[in-house]
């Protein structure tokens, strides 16, 4: 769990980057500016587009789009885009792809708005206020530094669709400590549903170097803890947005080799914050995470049969006293490369897959 001392920190001003847009009909002062940086997404960018286009709102904004050299017909669609409303569209691009991370880092800084949207380019907005409703709350909240939503979940692969996301999954946003239950992944803010204050992004930006260096591989939940460690989080209780579930996304994917790399990372941003903010409460925070995320490896170590990784999660269980339960303990053996841990792994992963099935059947069927 140790952090090296030393971790590569992006420097934006090195990222390759170079503006398309025509600054003569633009706003010269938008009051938001929406960041929506997009690779690959041919199937949703122009839905993604069309919904910030049709917000409605009593105050000038721009659409900063991060087309990071598209291999399908992306990059097309958002120079078209770009030529038919040069007064709303500019476009951060390169000759060469840089990266999901460094993509949002300069657009970020190519914003020039107040407040700062969000809307990747395989999500879209459907609520046309979206926009007015929310920077309404920051214009007379000041001490209000992020303004999210309910979002309309959707399941690209199935064609499934949940109305209230967070309703019908009961994920209530009143906790009483936000940043507690951030920290511990329980309250959750979903991207393309919030707005927030840039001058506040932009002091977490330069401050906190080391939570966005490359030590870790997202973003977003740090920036959500930051927020909320220096200001309010204002939760509306109200889809503006809507969520498209693709079947492989950086947070979701059926890749074993991924799921433990993302899981790492997110261990180990939960752990840093619990020493970071936890204060008297620090490690009663990392049992939490531990908790939640030990569970997620030891099951991906069963699956890609790695005893080196199930060993580990073992000792970090035994240190900090968080039972890995039956399952999980079965998954340790079936981690194991012998016969019979190869069987009870077999047998672990047929319960695993009906308990899986059994509970997408459940969660589908809500209301």
């Amino acid at each position: 769990m140790t952090e090296p001392k030393e971790h590569p920190f992006i420097n934006v001003d090195e990222i390759p980057c170079q503006e398309i847009s025509d600054p003569a009909v633009l706003s010269k002062t938008p009051l938001v500016s929406v960041k929506m940086i997009t690779y690959n997404h041919e199937p949703y960018i122009t839905q993604a587009i069309e919904g910030v286009l049709q917000q409605e709102t009593n105050f000038p904004f721009d659409l900063v789009i991060g087309e990071d050299c598209s291999t399908d017909g992306t990059r097309e669609i958002v120079f078209d885009y770009q030529k038919k409303y040069p007064d709303i569209i500019r476009v951060i691009t390169s000759d060469k792809n840089v990266g999901a991370n460094k993509n949002s880092k300069r657009v970020i800084k190519a914003c020039r708005g107040k407040y700062i949207a969000s809307c990747e380019g395989d999500d879209y907005w459907h609520h046309p206020q979206k926009l007015q409703k929310q920077v309404d709350y920051l214009e007379a909240h000041p001490e209000c530094g992020l303004v999210h939503s309910d979002v309309v979940w959707h399941n690209v692969e199935t064609g499934k669709t949940i109305p209230r996301h967070y309703k019908k999954r009961k994920l209530y946003h009143d906790h009483e400590n936000v940043l507690r239950s951030i920290i511990e992944f329980k309250y959750h803010v979903m991207t393309c549903s919030a707005v927030v204050r840039k001058d506040l992004l932009d002091e977490i930006r330069e401050t906190c170097r080391f939570e966005f260096s490359e030590k870790f591989l997202m973003g977003d939940i740090q920036t959500w803890i930051e927020i909320a460690y220096r200001s309010k989080v204002k939760y509306i209780d109200e889809p503006l947005a809507t969520y498209n579930a693709l079947p492989e996304s950086a947070c979701r994917t059926k890749d074993v080799e991924k799921i433990i790399r993302f899981s790492r990372s997110g261990r180990a941003i939960g752990l840093h914050y619990a020493d970071k903010y936890g204060s008297k409460d620090s490690m009663e925070l990392k049992k939490c995470i531990l908790e939640r995320f030990n569970k997620t490896l030891i099951r991906a170590a069963c699956r890609a049969r790695k005893p080196e990784l199930a060993r580990e999660i073992l000792k970090d269980s035994r240190k900090y006293d968080v039972p890995l339960g039956p399952v999980g303990s079965l998954c340790f053996f079936g981690a194991q490369k012998n016969v019979v841990c190869f069987l009870i792994r077999m047998l672990l992963l047929l319960a695993l897959r009906c308990r899986r099935l059994l509970s997408r059947i459940k969660w589908l069927d809500y209301g």
